[in-house]
């Protein structure tokens, strides 16, 4: 690299670091990229991975250790690294660690290009939100690290835009360049870009396929963050590349691809249905090749690809067995709806529906069912049917395990190596997990449940949930939030006007109460 091209990166590197002080991205846990869902893909693809419990964790692009932190409040003898460019984003994070008294979670606020190998190894690497957002040279230092950080029987995690389907966003990050102009605070471009978009629907004809494209984006912006719209559609560089780029890009740095964080987007039958068997035949075995012509079928946007040491291709072959060593959960809404054709149907609350015509898997699904929230293992659900006078023979044991990949595979379920447990419903003295409770406390406004998904804190949560503790009771609780609300700290208003009256106070306080409380029990915030 001549001295030239270091000026311009380094100018580069300095102008994002800038750019994510000013307006740091939202920090979020990511389910997606928890180690143990990348153990489970592993597995089921027959590669053993490194136990969650003990492992080694990098994070590049960790922005305020959304993802890490509650990760390693919840694994106490793993290790985790956050790299970030941000001095504000780190020092957030930093902050956070001190505060949960943390010791196996650093952040370093450090360019990816600075990282080097004898940083040793890290059994899982995640590059969430990185790889189309930085320039090719950081791009490539990436995937060096990928590769030469990477523990032998490792995963790394990375997501990037694709293409074709990216390029239908392009026009309006086009628009938004044009428009909301490279001088001005970050806020200021945002708010510029967030006009136009209100102005769109009012000037661009949605009969026109150009006016679909832009109507259909505004609306889909509409509801993300400033943060967002800032870093995904203002900032210098946003770089989509096809997945047969990408891969090739791994490839020259000794990486081979795994499959996707989701399993499900890797099959044609759930991505693109009607042209399920003419991709398969256009692709023949080559599973790479018929990722390709899914996005471009399905117009796909965005991947989150798993990677794995070039040496470990040929161990690559899915296995149906391993799912009886993983925990399986659904959706809690996941249910029988209805039986047609002799076959039991069972959907989510996201309409993913799995039937089945064979009574043992029927009985089996209802036994998840009966466990939710909570996960379900192989043998959590063999035990419940020898219960129910099932024979724990063979053909049981094929029938079960042949269905749960299934499902597994169609999305209907969830893998991961880990267990999750949690309250199943609301006991007298409800305990929120220590995590919800600390960063409640502290006033942060997210957090992570237990199921590493993004919870977001309320000023009558950030008051009530740091009382569940197990000493406090519904009366005990409709007490703090009364004596909230007369300090001024929860806000209460009727007919518009600040309220006084102490029935009616009291009587918005046991609403509050109860709604925080199923709040927290709907979104797996509570410890059984």
């Amino acid at each position: 690299m001549n001295r030239q091209t270091e000026n311009t990166l380094e100018s580069a590197i300095a102008r994002n670091a800038a750019s994510y002080d000013e307006l740091p991205y939202a920090s979020f846990p990511f389910p997606h990229a928890h180690p143990g869902r990348l153990a489970a893909v592993a597995q089921l693809f027959n590669l053993p991975s490194p136990p969650v419990a003990t492992a080694r964790v990098l994070e590049l692009g960790c922005a305020s250790g959304g993802n890490l932190i509650p990760l390693a409040a919840r694994h106490p003898n793993a290790y985790f690294l956050g790299v970030d460019l941000s001095e504000r984003q780190i020092e957030e994070g930093t902050r956070r660690i001190a505060r949960l008294g943390l010791a196996n979670v650093h952040l370093r606020q450090q360019s990816i290009t600075d990282l080097l190998p004898n940083d040793g190894a890290f059994d899982y690497i995640i590059g969430q939100g990185v790889y189309s957002w930085v320039p090719a040279p950081v791009r490539d230092a990436l995937l060096r690290i990928a590769h030469d950080n990477l523990a032998p029987t490792g995963v790394a995690f990375i997501s990037y835009n694709v293409l074709p389907g990216w390029r239908l966003r392009q026009p309006l990050r086009d628009l938004f360049a044009l428009h909301a102009a490279s001088h001005g605070s970050a806020q200021a471009r945002v708010a510029q870009a967030r006009e136009l978009l209100a102005s769109l629907k009012h000037y661009l004809p949605s009969e026109s396929t150009w006016g679909r494209i832009f109507h259909h984006e505004a609306a889909a912006l509409k509801d993300f963050d400033d943060s967002y719209i800032a870093h995904e559609f203002l900032e210098d560089c946003n770089e989509p590349c096809s997945f047969t780029e990408f891969m090739q890009h791994a490839a020259s740095h000794g990486l081979a691809y795994l499959g996707e964080a989701e399993p499900s987007m890797m099959l044609p039958e759930n991505m693109v249905p009607a042209a399920a068997a003419f991709l398969r035949g256009l692709a023949g075995d080559q599973q790479e090749l018929l990722e390709q012509y899914i996005d471009t079928f399905s117009g796909r946007t965005f991947r989150q690809t798993l990677l794995v040491h070039k040496e470990r291709e040929s161990e690559w072959a899915l296995a149906p067995a391993a799912i009886k060593s993983l925990h399986l959960s659904a959706r809690p809404g996941l249910a029988f709806a209805r039986k047609k054709n002799g076959q039991a149907v069972f959907m989510d609350s996201a309409g993913v529906s799995f039937s089945t015509g064979d009574a043992t898997m029927r009985r089996a699904v209802e036994a998840l069912i009966a466990r939710l929230p909570e996960s379900s293992s192989f043998d959590d659900l063999m035990t419940a049917l020898e219960r129910e006078g099932a024979p724990a023979d063979a053909k049981t044991q094929a029938t079960l395990a042949e269905g749960l990949f299934y499902m597994t595979l169609h999305n209907v379920l969830t893998p991961s190596t880990e267990a999750t447990r949690m309250a199943k419903s609301l006991t007298q003295k409800p305990v929120a997990c220590p995590l919800l409770r600390s960063d409640a406390a502290a006033n942060m406004v997210r957090s992570a449940n237990l199921r590493h998904e993004h919870v977001h804190f309320g000023v009558t949560g950030q008051t009530l949930i740091p009382l569940l503790d197990g000493t406090n009771d519904r009366e005990a609780l409709i007490a703090a939030a009364t004596a909230a609300i007369a300090a001024g700290r929860i806000p209460f208003q009727r007919a518009g006007t600040t309220g006084t009256d102490s029935t009616a106070v009291t009587h918005y306080a046991r609403k509050e109460v109860d709604r925080v409380l199923a709040d927290c029990l709907r979104n797996f915030c509570l410890i059984a």
